[in-house]
This record gives C-alpha cells, structure tokens and sequence, in this order.
C-alpha cells in the first residue's frame, strides 16, 4: 500500500495525529498484486509447456529419421513427461483458483497462493528439471562423444541456467511473497 493512499486524521481525544486506510485503494492496490502474481504464473507454465512441447517435437522427429535409438527417443519421452507434469500442476492451480472469495483477504491469499506456485515452480525446475536433463545430456555426450568445446558450452548453458533460475527465485519472487505475506500479518493484526 502507497503512503499517497492513507490519509491523515487528527484524533480530537488524544491530541495526536493518527492515519487511516482508504479500504478501496487497499482493495485495488491488492487486486493488481493478485492479477500480477496470475500473469506471471501464467506466463511461466505456458511458456515452459511450449518450450518443451516444440523440444519434444523436435527430439521425435529427430530420432524416427535419424534412426539413432534410444537416446532421443528417451529425451522425447522426458520432455513429453514435462509436459504432462506441468498440464498436470497448471491444472490443480487453477482448481484452487475458484477457492478463493472475492474478498480483500481472499484476493491477498489468492495473490499469495501464486507466488507460492511460482516459487515451487522455480524449485522444481532445478531439482526435477535442470539436474536430470543436465544428466541426460551429459551421459548423451559421453555415449556419442563430444568435443571439448561443447562440453565446455553445455556445462557453461546448464550452470547459467542454474544461478538465474535461483537468483530470479530469490531476487524476485521470494521478496514478492514476503510482501504479501507482511500484508496479509498487517491486516489480520487490524
């Protein structure tokens, strides 16, 4: 909430000055924290669905022509399950979505419900997503062989990939829940 929103009231029996909070500016400002937490949530779960949908793609079409075997169809099939899973956690997300009232508390916990998706979101892409296909192609490269530079380039590609999904969780969604969280502690203590 904006200082700008509050407004200033002198309390004739104390003496002092004392602020009080325009409920529908509190209302708006956490309608636009949930509508932001939603878009950001959405736009994460469409995007890696498409990503690993057109990788899919890519990876079965690769190994029906090239007729290489295992490996690619074993990478098809990872991302294919990747695919399912986040169907699967977009799906139960939006369930829950239609739990919640339409009040300024269920709005909040609305708002802090998909922080926490995209916090979960971002944890599992390291522990379930960035580790096993880094696995995966590191065990691909040994059974075909690689050159020195692509190994230096794929270890260089999952370790960046690594730092900026833990920093973007850090940076950007942890302290967005915090606030959320401070919010919601502020307003049931009223």
């Amino acid at each position: 909430m904006e200082f700008e929103e509050m407004q200033k009231i002198w309390n004739e029996q104390k003496g002092e000055t004392m602020y009080a909070i325009d409920q529908q500016a509190l209302h708006n400002s956490v309608g636009r924290k949930k509508d932001a937490a939603s878009k950001r949530i959405n736009t994460v779960e469409t995007g890696l669905i498409l990503i690993n949908s057109i990788v899919a793609t890519i990876l079965l079409v690769d190994a029906i022509v090239d007729k290489e075997g295992f490996w690619d169809y074993a990478g098809a099939g990872i991302m294919a399950l990747t695919v399912i899973f986040l169907l699967f956690f977009r799906m139960k997300r939006k369930q829950k979505e239609n739990t919640f009232d339409r009040s300024l508390m269920g709005e909040l916990d609305h708002a802090i419900a998909n922080s926490d998706s995209i916090i979960r979101i971002t944890t599992m892409m390291i522990s379930y997503y960035i580790i096993p296909i880094a696995i995966f192609s590191f065990c691909k490269m040994v059974y075909f062989g690689a050159s020195l530079e692509k190994w230096l380039l794929t270890i260089g590609m999952f370790a960046l990939a690594f730092f900026l999904v833990r920093w973007e969780r850090k940076a950007c969604h942890i302290p967005r829940q915090r606030n959320l969280l401070t919010l919601k502690r502020k307003l049931m203590e009223e």
